[in-house]
């Protein structure tokens, strides 16, 4: 059975400078940079042993032949995969394209399974994993059970530089307040499509705990009418880039313009992570000069958690 990383293992990668590949696991601020910075952030998680973080590795020799961690997200039910290493992008080039080696395969499947286990034992009931559209390593991760319920688009360009909104609309803008969570949902499944609900979220619970753990500097801004809340903007920033999500209900399309608008006058560089129903929100990047730097495909896998206390119960004869 594989054990779980061990200090002397995040000791051991900091001396070789390891991971050097990309993290696969999705797109970051600064994940663009050198290996040793994108890896600083993980290696003080993993020294400080916290409980809401799972890391894996297997080593090939004297060689880390792969890395895999995952946190808690909002919630504890919610885990995500958030840092999937391994050697050369999880390509090898041959005649037919890009493959895993058998080994890569083998010990990747080894190490997901051994992570959803260690994952499911802490009474998690979904976990997301966010790979480039057509990586191979797509492959271990649906043998593994993880299957793929959208595609999203990775835009990047530079905001407040174009755009100025006035005081009118920024002031029919409040900011996020606690008791917004269950409008929120209400929005979130009015302008969600059935099946991607059914993978984050069918209850409340269940969509707040899929939700990004609350950050310092996150600015949430609603937009509302009558009490019901008809848009969502969220900013985030972190590594000199803003991280942008933005959600309106399809009736009011005036308000998602409304809200790309408000996102836009924030100057700085922005990225967005639009998945493939917000189809309108990629236009409207483009037309303001982002670019379009990756594709992804989310994961999800649904997790069995064992019953840690069973008992009896009466029933009628």
């Amino acid at each position: 059975m594989m054990p779980t990383f061990r200090i002397s293992d995040a000791l051991r990668c900091i001396i070789l400078n390891t991971p050097q590949g990309p993290n696969l696991a999705g797109p970051g601020p600064g994940s663009s940079g050198p290996s040793h910075i994108q890896n600083l952030s993980l290696w003080k998680q993993v020294l400080t042993q916290r409980d809401n973080r799972i890391t894996l590795a297997w080593w090939n020799g004297i060689r880390l032949g792969g890395l895999f961690s995952a946190r808690s997200r909002a919630g504890p039910s919610v885990w995500e995969i958030d840092h999937f290493y391994l050697p050369d992008g999880g390509a090898s080039t041959h005649s037919n394209g890009q493959s895993l080696t058998d080994l890569q395969e083998t010990a990747t499947l080894e190490v997901l399974e051994r992570l959803v286990q260690l994952v499911g034992q802490r009474s998690a009931q979904r976990i997301f994993l966010r790979l480039p559209s057509g990586n191979p390593a797509i492959c271990p991760a649906r043998r593994t059970g993880f299957f793929p319920y959208f595609e999203e688009t990775c835009l990047d360009g530079a905001a407040g530089q174009r755009l100025e909104v006035g005081d009118k609309l920024v002031s029919s803008f409040r900011v996020r307040q606690p008791a917004d969570e269950y409008p929120l949902f209400q929005l979130f499944s009015a302008a969600t499509p059935a099946t991607v609900r059914e993978a984050l979220g069918l209850t409340c619970d269940q969509w707040r705990d899929a939700q990004e753990p609350c950050r310092q500097g996150r600015q949430d801004w609603i937009k509302e009418d009558g009490g019901k809340v008809l848009g969502w903007l969220s900013l985030l920033p972190r590594g000199g880039i803003t991280q942008s999500t933005v959600m309106a209900r399809p009736d009011h399309p005036e308000v998602l313009s409304q809200l790309v608008s408000l996102a836009l006058s924030n100057p700085g560089i922005q990225r967005w992570l639009v998945p493939d129903y917000q189809s309108t929100v990629a236009e409207q990047l483009r037309r303001h000069g982002f670019r379009e730097m990756a594709r992804y495909t989310m994961l999800i896998k649904t997790v069995a958690v064992p019953a840690m206390h069973p008992g009896m119960a009466a029933v009628e004869a």
